[in-house]
């Protein structure tokens, strides 16, 4: 290892999670991978004690056994989050693409595209060191039975991914559960008693359909906090100015808060899929006859967005749903016109239509 390369293996006992933190001793740059909520205060604690800056905070993929500390690492620190751009995390800093790289001082991270045990796994690469995530365990994997995930992508994953790269790079997973704390792509690529010795793709997929597995005991948390960058819900997180007595919120202050509030796009069908695209997990309830039931029927202390081309529309629509009485409600000023020039997520499928 490059003796100007600060390097700690941290674990949470409760999810026997792994967290590892890199930095350069000499710009004092650092980047963490695969924070946990319950641990941040550990982990800038050691990040202050070695008078490192995070520069990144790195999420391998969506976890669904805890919630990433990312978020709220990028609160207290300026921090950029990044995960892979196929997580459509939208609130995160930096969507990563395969053969992607970050630098911090003098050293450079690659993400590797591994997907498998999710749909959007990626495993990052650094100094002969390979941080894999679920993807690729100590003598293990990642389970494949849910979160889109495919046994088929992940034995492709690893084989062509992980397992190409040299023999001696170490393998530092995303958990373990026997005390193990590294391995080798070597090592794993002769033993691993999944997919290591050989193993063709189909006594690989054959095995994985086998296994038995309970769901991850904090799934219905973890999944819906790390897609908003592991923001947990709380009673409210939208915190709007007052124009002109519409509730407003930039892009800016929502993009943090995507998957905790509800978000209500009023604008036509064939805008909605159009160039502008819409915002991921946006519901299509165009103005008139649909808005007027939705406000008719719907809970009325939820909190939601109303969302448009420029504000406009949007912005009558959250006048309307005080007037209906709903307390927690907001404009996004801008519209997707706004969304589009910050270059924040988008996706134009066919409409997700909200409650009619």
């Amino acid at each position: 290892m490059n003796k100007n390369l600060i390097f700690y293996q941290l674990f949470e006992h409760e999810t026997s999670t792994y967290t590892y933190l890199l930095g350069d001793a000499k710009s004092k740059e650092a980047v963490l991978i695969d924070p946990v909520l319950e641990t941040v205060d550990r982990d800038l604690q050691l990040v202050n004690d070695l008078g490192l800056k995070l520069k990144y905070v790195l999420d391998t993929h969506v976890h669904a056994d805890h919630v990433t500390g990312a978020g709220e690492i990028r609160k207290r620190t300026q921090a950029k989050t990044a995960v892979s751009a196929d997580a459509k995390v939208a609130c995160m800093d930096v969507p990563l693409h395969d053969g992607d790289t970050l630098q911090f001082g003098t050293f450079e991270i690659k993400a590797l595209s591994t997907p498998g045990h999710t749909d959007s796994c990626m495993s990052y690469v650094c100094e002969g060191m390979a941080f894999t995530g679920d993807a690729l365990l100590i003598r293990g994997c990642g389970r494949t039975d849910f979160q889109q995930g495919s046994s088929h992508k992940l034995f492709q994953s690893v084989t062509h991914q992980l397992f190409t790269l040299p023999p001696d790079t170490v393998v530092y997973p995303g958990h373990d559960y026997r005390g193990q704390t590294k391995s080798s792509v070597e090592i794993e690529k002769k033993f691993n008693p999944r997919l290591g010795g050989g193993k063709t793709e189909a006594e690989f997929v054959k095995l994985m359909s086998e296994l038995k597995l309970a769901q991850p005991k904090k799934i219905h948390e973890a999944v819906p906090a790390n897609m908003a960058c592991g923001n947990i819900k709380s009673e409210t997180v939208l915190h709007p100015q007052m124009v002109n007595d519409i509730p407003e919120i930039t892009p800016e202050n929502l993009k943090p808060h995507l998957g905790q509030v509800r978000l209500i796009d009023v604008r036509r069908p064939d805008e909605y899929v159009g160039e502008l695209g819409h915002i991921p997990g946006a519901e299509l309830i165009t103005q008139g006859d649909a808005l007027d039931l939705f406000f008719k029927t719907n809970d009325k202390s939820q909190e939601i967005v109303f969302v448009c081309r420029s504000g406009g529309r949007s912005g009558k629509s959250t006048f309307e749903a005080r007037q209906q009485g709903f307390k927690n409600v907001a404009n996004m000023t801008g519209g997707m016109i706004r969304w589009n020039e910050l270059k924040f997520p988008i996706e134009s499928n066919q409409p997700h239509l909200g409650d009619k």
